[in-house]
């Protein structure tokens, strides 16, 4: 495995130690350093007054006092992209009813959306959403579909989700025959960080214990009758893997907002985005205005109505 700083730095600090946050439990991250794994603390310095807390993928500064046992984290060094969501505030200090950002990941190269193929049809609105949000991030996105062995209409979901995929990857994958894997192996090269996205059950943690080959995390089952998941993974956990690139392994999410995606949005919708630079309003919705060049292609069928229902809906939401 290459230094865990060896990207970012020249080494240690005078007096300080710089390493990798590979899991956060109960507030206190779980920090890999070329000396190993220590659990850290954040010092009442870097986090009074403040929504500042190191997450899965950050690289943070490690001071061990004289006469402490667990590291104190002084510092988050500066992040190049974090994958994050809109989560609803209820606390004392701030209110309830407001909304904020949740950081999922740091300092990410891949976000892969896993969803699961089954007997039910792939939820293209979902998946959608789901893009927005890892468009977001500015990694690269990679769509994988997973349970290709049990998926008894298999073109017709692929062929349904590289038709919203534009330039992303789509891999088809099975833990079964070992269909897909050798693709990912390949796009998390070594010093790269991937994220898993998708929701339970879709076969995240199995995923990476057949990338791993060993059972390393724990797994669950889905429920026959609509496939739905159970949570198995409870936190984020960021997984090197024998190449040297690492899997950011994190739970089903039951909600899905999303925060400041204006470019994930524009991203995941390119064909609607760049009709609507010549719409005659800048503040169109694409709802009926009049001069709205995206109504136009819609019409003339460059644009599919469902695209056009789905942004409009995931639009209301990012620019409320």
């Amino acid at each position: 495995m290459a230094s865990i700083v060896e990207d970012m730095c020249e080494g240690e600090l005078m007096g300080t130690t710089v390493g990798r946050v590979v899991s956060v439990d109960r507030g206190y991250p779980l920090v890999l350093t070329d000396e190993g794994e220590q659990r850290a603390q954040h010092t009442i310095e870097l986090v009074k007054n403040t929504d500042i807390r190191a997450v899965v993928g950050d690289l943070v500064e490690l001071e061990c006092p004289l006469g402490q046992d667990t590291p104190l984290i002084t510092a988050i060094k500066e992040r190049r992209n974090v994958l994050s969501r809109r989560v609803l505030v209820e606390s004392r200090s701030e209110g309830s009813g407001k909304y904020n950002e949740q950081i999922l990941a740091a300092n990410i190269d891949l976000v892969f959306v896993v969803v699961a193929l089954s007997r039910q049809r792939i939820d293209l609105n979902y998946l959608e959403r789901q893009l927005v949000m890892a468009h977001q991030s500015g990694a690269r996105v990679v769509i994988v579909l997973t349970k290709s062995d049990a998926a008894p209409h298999l073109e017709g979901d692929l062929a349904a989700v590289k038709s919203i995929a534009d330039e992303c990857p789509v891999i088809v994958t099975s833990t079964v025959s070992k269909t897909g894997l050798v693709e990912i192996v390949e796009l998390v090269v070594e010093g790269q960080i991937g994220v898993l996205l998708g929701r339970s059950g879709v076969g995240k943690s199995t995923l990476i214990n057949e990338l791993l080959g060993a059972p390393l995390l724990q797994t669950g089952t889905v429920r026959d009758k609509d496939h739905a998941g159970r949570h198995t993974t409870v936190a984020r956990k960021l997984i090197y893997l024998p190449n040297g690139g690492a899997l950011i392994d994190a739970p089903g999410l039951r909600s899905l907002g999303l925060y400041d995606a204006a470019d994930g949005l524009a991203a995941t919708f390119p064909e609607i985005a760049s009709r609507a630079q010549d719409c005659r309003f800048r503040d169109c919705t694409h709802s009926g205005e009049a001069g709205c060049a995206v109504a136009v292609a819609t019409m003339q069928g460059l644009i599919d109505n469902r695209r056009l229902d789905s942004y409009r809906n995931l639009a209301a939401e990012v620019f409320a």
